[in-house]
């Protein structure tokens, strides 16, 4: 290597390493939200249902990574899953355009309901919904459809 190419390499270096000791470096580990907490209620023509099997599904196109986290509705219908975040520094160094796909299923007497379809653009907490926290109330009597005030598709609606 000639010398004004190892003085370039010994400066980049420096500045490498001051940038990192800065706290720079937590930057390029910031976590993602890829779903956000969410919790809802499974009703059964207007009265809740117990015991009714929750998946909670998300495919991060980024990354290529995707989960299933499972549980079951309490005596009130209601169920909850905390948030799920992600790292990736290449996704904190590239710019692109985020897509997680989210999914929310109910199995029930052995049915399957769609209940939360949505496709999430964005890493932030809460992003779902402006900001708004993901609260849902899905009747498994009604035929899964667009939401257009949600920008989902299924049976769940914005629980206000």
């Amino acid at each position: 290597m000639n010398r004004p190419m190892k003085r370039i390499a010994l400066c980049l270096a420096v500045l490498a390493l001051g940038l990192f000791s800065l706290g720079t470096a937590m930057a390029f580990f910031k976590p993602f939200t890829l779903f956000s907490a969410t919790e809802g209620v499974v009703l059964l023509e207007g009265r809740p249902v117990e015991g009714v099997e929750v998946q909670q599904y998300y495919f991060w196109h980024w990354g290529d990574k995707e989960a299933t986290a499972v549980t079951h509705t309490d005596a009130n219908g209601r169920y909850q899953f905390p948030a799920i975040t992600g790292r990736s520094i290449t996704a904190n160094l590239l710019p692109h355009e985020p897509v997680i796909q989210q999914n929310i299923r109910f199995v029930h007497q052995g049915k399957t309901f769609k209940g939360w379809g949505h496709s999430k653009h964005n890493y932030e907490d809460l992003g779902e919904l402006g900001d708004r926290p993901i609260r849902l109330v899905c009747d498994l009597k009604d035929e899964p459809g667009p939401h257009p005030e949600i920008n989902s598709y299924g049976i769940c609606t914005e629980l206000k």
